[in-house]
């Protein structure tokens, strides 16, 4: 697609009826991608299911790898808003751990989400790439948003890290444990917002008992 092409589209997407346009496309992908994953998933059904033509889709997002990967990036947007660093001037870092815990186990809870990592995990022995896509749109992005967090708050002297990205690791694993591998290979697990709560408070405790300056 040309640069003017480009242009004209970001233009266009500014009006309200393409913002509708897109979302509607965006929501139809995600649940055919969440249903079926990567490969099974078509433009031609994505288009039928948000009601526009395959040109449209084509016109917006280019290719079903583009926007697969905006789908990802739509999922974990809101949790890695919590890790703007601009949060620290109104919260305290702790109070952004809390609630993104709290987002990260809603979001690791949810049985659509299980369901597709199984299904991305089967397509990956096909095509390893679908896994880099997942990956690079979702959860390395949120790494990403975390580190920058976790570099203001070492710059205000609220904690100590001399490396970013073994305490970014560290807090997704104190808050998750081993429930991603269980839920992975169909083990059930309920949690009550009162567990989720006990669950975020603690990974949320101990991280910051060890990162305390």
């Amino acid at each position: 697609m040309k640069d003017a092409e480009v242009n004209q589209l970001h233009r266009l997407a500014d009006r309200p009826a393409s913002q509708r346009k897109i979302a509607d496309i965006l929501t139809a992908a995600r649940v055919e991608f969440f249903a079926n994953g990567f490969s099974a998933a078509t433009i031609e059904a994505i288009a039928a299911r948000a009601q526009v033509s395959k040109v449209t889709v084509y016109s917006w997002f280019k290719d079903k790898e583009n926007l697969f990967g905006q789908v990802v990036q739509t999922e974990v947007a809101h949790m890695r808003e919590n890790f703007m660093p601009e949060n620290l001037a109104e919260k305290s870092l702790r109070d952004i751990l809390l609630y993104a815990a709290l987002g990260m186990l809603d979001f690791l809870l949810r049985e659509d989400r299980v369901r597709l990592e199984r299904i991305l995990a089967a397509e990956m022995t096909r095509d390893p790439a679908i896994g880099k896509m997942f990956l690079k749109n979702g959860p390395l992005r949120m790494a990403e948003g975390l580190k920058a967090l976790l570099r203001a708050s070492v710059e205000k002297g609220e904690i100590h890290s001399d490396d970013l990205e073994a305490s970014a690791e560290m807090f997704a694993g104190l808050v998750m444990g081993r429930m991603d591998l269980l839920l992975r290979y169909g083990h059930k697990i309920k949690m009550t917002t009162a567990d989720k709560e006990k669950r975020a408070k603690r990974a949320v405790d101990a991280w910051m008992l060890i990162h305390q300056p």
